[in-house]
């Protein structure tokens, strides 16, 4: 949307200043991994929150409203069923659960079986609800799907369940020393389908050094290709053996849900290829026995580790996905609370020399680790971020510099490239909250990648954690989220809030808001109202929107734009939630934009596929502002005024203006008390 807002094409360099001041008062920054036990974990995303199952446990069930704090329903079946004794003689317990919603219906699928024989068994139990208490909830076992006897060459172990871009449902399977398969299931009935009962081999591993170990099957559909994930090596040594577990996550794309599969380097799974996403690192041992499955609007992977320093047994991380331009999968950061942050030692860790990039122990450092000795060239770490709205952004990079002088550090965003100064903080292996600087960079929506590198000028620096601050001036694009419940993205990539729900948007600097008018557009006037929340779900209203006529401006293809409260109490980086109560079925929501609703202009809504939005901007594929916009602020009066437009006002040269200071000078100053606020330059 194109606000009618008059305002001169380039912010002061005192309001940058102040900006990046202001957003040292952020909001909470120091993670805790809460440490939630799983085994083969299987989550489910639903309405209003997620569902977990893991191994060994009878399906014990846990829910969760954001995914880090999880309510224990205990186990959802009192004893193994009778019928897997007739497959798996001997069983003594439920293993690696698949939870997936399919023909309106929760279903659990499970295998049976006695620990390395074949004679297994996969069946499964559905409820039509999955939370316990609420109506349609309660287990119903539907027996049998497909089992193996001891001279099969393949075992019914470790199910994971995939939709086709078809809408056919599949089933892959497959343990230790004898690969993975594929079948192809009847989606109403749940059981193997009757029009093929081809039996597909996907994945083995056939070197002699590999001793076939490959297991635990996950597959995800994502821009029209199929990636099968799977665990490799030795898993579940854990207590006094955890060294001896070597587990691993592996995988491969292809165009069909039957394959091939082939690594990043060509190599079919088949055969023994697999590219190598996770592996032991630091206190995380054996990252695996994971499963993919589909958020709100990322793809997520969740699985088990083992904590080498803490108590040494099993523990899930659920990570996002993040997909490279050209549809191959990198592992992003586990999740501990916020999704627009990056705790630096969960990246790709590059050493150019042995001890470089330590992970290192600091009850003052987030999560209580960062990484020490960012010292050698050649040495790297990379960090691949989803992020859901495309714009102008500011890193908090926060570090320690102990030394006598600045040290600098390469910073990388999608291949533009930045030299970042890092003042001397006074102190090594502490992290105040105000030891940061800020880097400006362009985000686009769905996958970026930072890369940081030490600069060889013999100054060191330490690396704890990165946010990520989205500049705001006009508009908040609703598709952009992070997350919520009783919220969703229709096919048309437009947002969708029930009564009740909520959307959270992480890390506004509202120091950069150009006005306290607010309006919403929406497609629907639903009654009830729209709040934008501080911080929480029921915090503070900065801002309310009665969805009635009465404030209401009818604008083309049936949008409308809604006047609401002045924003309220803002400053510094702060937590949107926007909230939902008396509405009616769904409101659509476009953008919460930060003027009034009796602004001259207007956009129309986007139309599918054509590249452009309402205003002739460029959007991606995947329905939001492409980074080669680069503008989440407009004018009307005066052209696009974006944070690139505030740059380039102020890189100059001294014969160009001998009074300026360049904005590449602002990248490197740490804002603390030893700044003034007003820097007038």
């Amino acid at each position: 949307m194109k606000v009618l807002n008059k305002v001169s094409s380039a912010m002061t360099l005192a309001m940058v200043g102040a900006l990046c001041v202001s957003a040292v008062s952020a909001a909470d920054w120091y993670a805790k991994d809460n440490l939630q036990p799983g085994h083969d974990p299987s989550m489910v995303r639903f309405e209003d929150g997620y569902a977990l199952m893991s191994t060994n446990n009878n399906l014990q069930l846990w829910t969760s409203e954001d995914a880090y704090s999880w309510q224990n329903h205990k186990s959802t079946v009192s004893a193994i069923p009778q019928w897997a004794y007739q497959y798996a003689p001997g069983t003594e317990g439920i293993w690696a659960p698949d939870i997936y919603y399919m023909n309106g219906e929760f279903r659990v699928y499970y295998c049976v079986s006695v620990f390395g024989k074949r004679s297994s068994a996969i069946g499964y139990t559905a409820t039509t609800s999955i939370v316990p208490g609420t109506t349609g909830y309660g287990w119903k076992d539907h027996g049998h799907v497909i089992h193996t006897v001891t001279s099969d060459k393949y075992n019914a172990i470790d199910a994971d369940v995939v939709r086709d871009t078809e809408g056919n449902y599949w089933m892959a399977f497959g343990s230790f020393g004898l690969g993975i398969q594929l079948i192809k299931l009847d989606g109403k009935t749940g059981y193997q389908a009757s029009d093929d009962k081809t039996i597909y081999n996907i994945a083995r591993r056939t070197s002699k050094a590999s001793n076939g170990a490959e297991e635990g099957p996950s597959l995800i559909e994502h821009g029209g290709k199929y990636f099968l994930f799977t665990a490799w090596d030795i898993c579940c040594q854990q207590g006094n053996d955890i060294e001896k577990t070597t587990y691993k996550t592996a995988y491969g794309r292809a165009d069909k849900v039957t394959g091939p599969y082939k690594d990043r380097s060509g190599a079919d799974m088949a055969t023994g290829g697999g590219t190598i996403l996770m592996e032991r690192y630091g206190r995380y041992v054996g990252p695996g026995g994971g499963e993919a499955f589909q958020d709100l609007n990322r793809v997520r992977f969740v699985h088990h580790y083992y904590d080498l320093n803490g108590d040494k047994f099993n523990h899930i991380h659920i990570r996002d996905v993040v997909f490279t331009d050209d549809n191959w999968v990198e592992m992003g950061q586990p999740f501990l609370g916020r999704y627009l942050s990056a705790e630096v030692e969960h990246g790709v860790l590059t050493r150019a020399v042995s001890g470089d990039l330590a992970i290192t122990r600091s009850n003052t450092a987030s999560n209580g680790e960062y990484l020490a000795y960012v010292n050698t060239a050649g040495s790297k770490i990379r960090l691949p971020m989803n992020i859901m709205p495309a714009g102008e952004y500011l890193l908090r990079y926060r570090y320690a510099n102990g030394g006598d002088a600045a040290a600098t550090h390469k910073v990388t965003v999608n291949g533009k490239s930045q030299t970042v100064t890092l003042p001397p903080t006074g102190s090594w292996g502490t992290f105040p909250e105000k030891s940061i600087v800020m880097v400006p960079a362009t985000l686009k929506r769905g996958g970026n990648f930072i890369e940081i590198e030490p600069s060889p000028n013999g100054n060191f620096a330490e690396l704890d954690r990165i946010d990520f601050l989205r500049v705001i001036q006009d508009t908040i694009p609703a598709n952009g989220f992070d997350n919520g419940i009783r919220v969703r993205l229709t096919d048309n990539d437009e947002f969708a809030i029930k009564d009740g729900g909520y959307a959270i948007f992480e890390n506004v600097v509202t120091d950069s808001i150009k006005s306290t008018e607010v309006a919403i557009e929406v497609k629907n006037l639903t009654g009830g109202k729209l709040s934008i929340r501080d911080g929480k779900k029921d915090g503070t209203v900065l801002s309310e929107c009665e969805l009635v006529a009465a404030n209401a401006k009818s604008v083309a293809n049936g949008w409308t734009t809604v006047n609401c409260s002045n924003l309220k109490s803002i400053g510094g980086v702060k937590d949107f939630y926007l909230t939902a109560s008396g509405v009616s079925g769904e409101a659509i929501v476009r953008n919460i934009v930060f003027a009034s609703a009796s602004s001259e202009i207007v956009c129309n809504s986007p139309s599918t596929g054509s590249g452009t939005d309402g205003c002739g901007d460029p959007i991606s594929s995947s329905g939001g502002f492409s980074s080669s916009s680069g503008t989440l602020m407009e004018s009307s009066s005066s052209g696009r005024t974006a944070i690139h437009d505030v740059r380039r006002a102020f890189i100059g040269t001294d014969s160009q203006n001998s009074t300026r200071k360049s904005f590449h000078d602002l990248k490197g100053r740490r804002f603390d008390d030893q700044i003034p606020y007003r820097m007038m330059f």
